[in-house]
């Protein structure tokens, strides 16, 4: 019988990804914290668990998709305690450089494998497998982990280490914020000043200042929707992340040293678990 897979951590993110292990015939063991949420994911097929630990007993490989530091390193040591010599734990949570760093040389100690790959993409993406990864890690641990990153991805990105790959997702996700701030604020003088955002979209679609972001969100913020696909509250966490590692290193970050104070005061304001493009209820208009 082939060893099992366990999936935990079934979030926005985390259930798409688990469908799509499903689909491609992978026996999934699932578990999440928050009881419910893998209700779907048994009636479709995966083993539900109890506990961490008892999602990872005999399985040849974990993947993990948490909130942040304290949810991955808690779940870490429990999956330590229970995973068999030699397999994997693919994490792909978008937390720090310091801890995936840690986790990576734990492991190792271990006898066990470790494979960090944040993934750059939204719910859709997870859903139709076309995410980005950004696979850090030794060349075994890639080898273990690849077939779970093709049924996950549309490509794949390599590094040596799970420390180049945690920074990549940081910087990436800073351009996220960057660019919400900057869309909502051209949304936002647009109507106090009588142009029309459709219009504004229409002109970007056909400059060299288009991104497909800017078009997906402007519209979903002219029609007032707000669901989430990616929590605010996450993108400040992220936000975060990446200035206290441009700290630690060094590099000068003026510009989410700036977005930081306004993604703050959005959660303030209550817009935490509204998508992060609630942002521009932040801002007068």
């Amino acid at each position: 019988m082939t060893a099992p897979i366990a999936f935990i951590g079934l979030g926005l993110m985390g259930t798409p990804m688990a469908s799509r292990l499903l689909a491609a015939r992978f026996p999934l063991r699932v578990y999440n914290r928050t009881p419910g949420r893998d209700d779907a994911l048994v009636r479709a097929g995966a083993v539900r668990a109890s506990s961490a630990e008892d999602a990872v007993t005999d399985a040849s490989a974990v993947v993990t998709m948490l909130t942040n530091d304290e949810a991955l390193a808690s779940v870490s040591a429990q999956v330590r305690s229970a995973l068999r010599p030699g397999a994997l734990h693919l994490d792909c949570s978008t937390v720090s450089p310091a801890l995936t760093e840690g986790l990576e040389r734990e492991y190792t100690a271990s006898g066990s494998l470790f494979l960090h790959s944040p993934v750059l993409g939204s719910v859709p993406q997870a859903a139709d497998g076309s995410l980005l990864l950004f696979a850090g890690g030794s060349d075994a641990a890639f080898a273990a982990a690849e077939p779970l990153l093709r049924a996950l991805g549309s490509r794949i990105w390599r590094f040596p280490a799970a420390p180049p790959a945690t920074h990549t997702k940081l910087i990436l996700n800073s351009f996220i914020a960057g660019m919400i701030a900057t869309l909502s604020q051209g949304l936002r003088y647009a109507q106090r000043n009588g142009v029309e955002g459709a219009m504004l979209l229409e002109v970007l679609s056909h400059s060299a200042l288009n991104a497909p972001m800017y078009q997906t969100k402007g519209r979903s913020i002219l029609e007032g929707n707000f669901a989430p696909r990616f929590f605010l509250q996450n993108l400040l966490k992220d936000t975060n992340l990446f200035r206290d590692a441009a700290l630690a290193s060094g590099a000068e970050v003026p510009v989410a040293d700036m977005v930081q104070l306004l993604l703050e005061r959005a959660v303030a304001q209550g817009l935490g678990m509204e998508d992060y493009s609630a942002v521009i209820k932040s801002l007068k208009g």
